[in-house]
């Protein structure tokens, strides 16, 4: 599938989201009460790797954000905070990229408490396009502004 195709799908899937989680009230409400939150980061595509991103810097750039804004971060939390990047470029030309961070926790069924999971109940994203030599550190700053819509979500359900 060519290149610029594959960055429509990707637009085109961004814009089918609305029955996903979001940052609604009912959505912040999900957050309430849990008392610690681990960070997971997706696997990054190798050709994000090979222009500087890296899952442990990420991972501690969004642990070092929650720590310095008083969240509760543990390792071995059921609960935690996703990031997943996903990307398209065409050719030589600039990529376009989504970021999206998910606050991911454990589930049961209504109609059968044997059937558990872990969903996301919470979510925001955005999508940013830039040259190779400027998408890491334009990343880095909507990743920034995500997490801290995280944490602005987090203190309106759990206050102090």
């Amino acid at each position: 599938m060519g290149r610029m195709r594959r960055l429509l799908l990707l637009l085109l899937s961004l814009s089918f989201t609305a029955g996903a989680a979001g940052d609604s009230a009912l959505d912040r409400a999900t957050l309430r009460g849990a008392t610690g939150v681990g960070i997971v980061i997706d696997r990054i595509d190798p050709e994000l790797v090979k222009i500087g991103f890296d899952a442990n810097a990420l991972q501690t750039r969004i642990d070092v954000r929650l720590r310095n804004a008083g969240l509760p971060v543990a390792d071995n939390a059921n609960e935690f905070l996703g990031l997943r990047l996903l990307h398209v470029r065409n050719g030589r030309g600039p990529f376009a990229i989504c970021l999206s961070v998910g606050f991911y926790q454990p589930v049961v069924l209504v109609r059968d408490a044997k059937s558990r999971t872990a969903t996301q109940t919470w979510e925001v994203e955005t999508v940013l396009m830039a040259p190779s030599n400027l998408v890491y550190s334009a990343s880095l700053d909507s990743l920034d502004e995500l997490v801290d819509r995280f944490i602005a979500s987090w203190r309106s359900v759990n206050p102090k």
